[in-house]
């Protein structure tokens, strides 16, 4: 490794080099600050803003009192934007096991703000509450609103074995138009913290998302928060038509 290299980054290699290799295995306790320090002949300091850094992107945990750790094995997902395909879609694909745990599917009073993304004036909406687990580990907390219309046609049992677009596809034989997306970070609060099993505080991807049919009218809306155990990445381009003679 060459000295030129900042030592923090330094010390984010050997970390990562060694958890691929499987010298620290998932769950594993880390060398501590100080002994890293000793290694790379550096300060604390160095060393925590080298570890503050693998904590954001998910690759370690750090516990107050009991030291730092290999953070969980990820799962990852690359979507297509210019399909309306699902991270469902893309892990039953990938062979790997998926299930829904339903935390509340009932009526509600809607906020103005939610009103508003629904397109409703004054009405009941329906939350649906429900968390993703792929291989028994829980991903994502999923947050949805939809119109009392479209919920009351939904059997409860779908929710526990199907996605939501197979739910208003397959179920209710509605049409998806199209699908707005809004990516931002958030930090895990006591709540999300205690059903997605991650320390409170945590950074959770959060996806909003709202559904609409082939009139522009909105089927859902909300929000889905993804823990560090998975990463998504996003394929973009011109849709499959672009280019091609009429």
């Amino acid at each position: 490794m060459s000295h030129a290299t900042p030592i923090y980054l330094q010390i984010q290699q050997f970390l990562r080099l060694a958890i691929e290799q499987g010298r620290f295995r998932a769950g594993e306790r880390l060398p501590s600050e100080q002994e890293l320090a000793d290694r790379f002949g550096t300060t604390r300091a160095t060393v925590a803003r080298a570890l503050q850094e693998l904590v954001f992107d998910g690759t370690i945990l750090r516990r107050a009192g009991s030291g730092t750790f290999v953070g969980s094995a990820r799962s990852n997902d690359l979507l297509n934007t210019n399909l309306l395909e699902s991270f469902e879609d893309h892990r039953l694909a990938a062979g790997e096991s998926l299930h829904y745990e339903l935390l509340l599917f009932a009526s509600e009073p809607a906020e103005p703000a939610l009103l508003r993304a629904l397109g409703l004036d004054d009405a009941l909406v329906w939350r649906l509450q429900r968390l993703h687990c792929v291989g028994g580990r829980k991903v994502a907390l999923e947050v949805l609103h939809m119109p009392e219309s479209i919920a009351r046609g939904i059997d409860g049992s779908w929710l526990r074995v199907r996605s939501v677009q197979q739910v208003l596809r397959e179920g209710l034989g509605l049409h998806i138009g199209r699908m707005e997306n809004a990516v931002s970070a958030s930090v895990a609060t006591a709540e999300q913290s205690r059903l997605l099993g991650v320390p409170k505080g945590s950074a959770l991807l959060v996806r909003e998302h709202t559904l609409f049919d082939t009139k522009g009218r909105a089927l859902l809306h909300g929000r889905t928060y993804y823990s560090g155990k998975f990463n998504v990445r996003y394929t973009l381009g011109p849709s499959p038509q672009a280019g091609r003679p009429p």
